[in-house]
């Protein structure tokens, strides 16, 4: 690790966390085509670049985070929607040893692309009110799916909340109120992990590659999240989906799962 990757690595953290790509997915190549190629040894850094991101999300969506409290609908969509993490918790580190491979990342890149295009162009209905709770627990099992690198989280909940017929600024509000316990508890588990069983040797970071890919993916993650805002709103999301389309192919060809 160096200076430069740590900045060039909290870039890609903050674009792709909040845009529909995949951030998972992209770190990981990221990691791999510059060389890293004994990805257990970031784990800190990655965790370090989650923090950033999590803080970019509560510094652009406070005023909805301190209406959800006062909000009890909100607040239980939220816990609802959070529910199918919890099974995961016991076969996830099985799931990510047989998924954590970049052969794999083409597939999950598609997955997103048909996530994307499925919510675009579908919609069941459109209503006014969502206080159902079947559409949090449905969005929380989309987002369940995307524990697998190169499936995006948000691309896959606000996906799942468009087909459901939610609207376009409620869909990413509530995808995004609902990254915040999952970060939190996915980074608690991660550290947990990582000081009970280390899986590997950790690699030496300085403060000055810690600071900078903190800081990088904080303020580049605020820049995404407004990106992603004003795209939505003006129908530019299918941008995303093509890009991921292209993308999954390019990696499945360059890593020869299709022969």
């Amino acid at each position: 690790m160096t200076t430069w990757k740590a900045i060039l690595l909290g870039i890609i953290q903050g674009l792709t966390e909040f845009l529909p790509v995949s951030s998972s997915g992209h770190l990981e190549l990221g990691q791999y085509l510059l060389g890293m190629r004994d990805l257990h040894q970031f784990i800190l850094f990655d965790l370090i670049c989650h923090l950033g991101t999590l803080c970019a999300i509560v510094y652009v969506f406070l005023p909805q985070i301190k209406h959800s409290f006062s909000n009890q609908t909100r607040l239980m969509q939220i816990v609802i929607g959070t529910l199918p993490l919890f099974p995961l918790v016991l076969i996830l580190k099985p799931i990510k040893s047989l998924f954590n491979q970049p052969e794999y990342l083409g597939i999950c890149f598609l997955i997103t692309a048909a996530f994307l295009f499925a919510g675009t162009y579908f919609h069941l209905r459109i209503r006014k009110s969502s206080s159902s709770w079947k559409d949090p627990l449905t969005i929380g099992l989309f987002q369940a799916v995307a524990i697998l690198p190169g499936i995006s989280r948000s691309g896959a909940t606000i996906s799942a909340a468009r087909l459901l017929g939610w609207q376009k600024e409620e869909a990413i509000q509530f995808s995004f109120l609902l990254a915040i316990p999952t970060i939190l508890g996915g980074t608690a588990l991660e550290v947990a992990q990582f000081i009970l069983h280390p899986a590997a040797p950790t690699a030496a970071l300085t403060a000055t590659q810690i600071f900078a890919g903190f800081l990088t993916s904080f303020f580049v993650g605020c820049f995404a999240l407004k990106l992603l805002i004003r795209m939505m709103n003006q129908d530019k999301w299918i941008y995303f989906a093509w890009y991921c389309l292209f993308l999954g192919i390019v990696t499945t060809l360059n890593f020869n799962v299709i022969r």
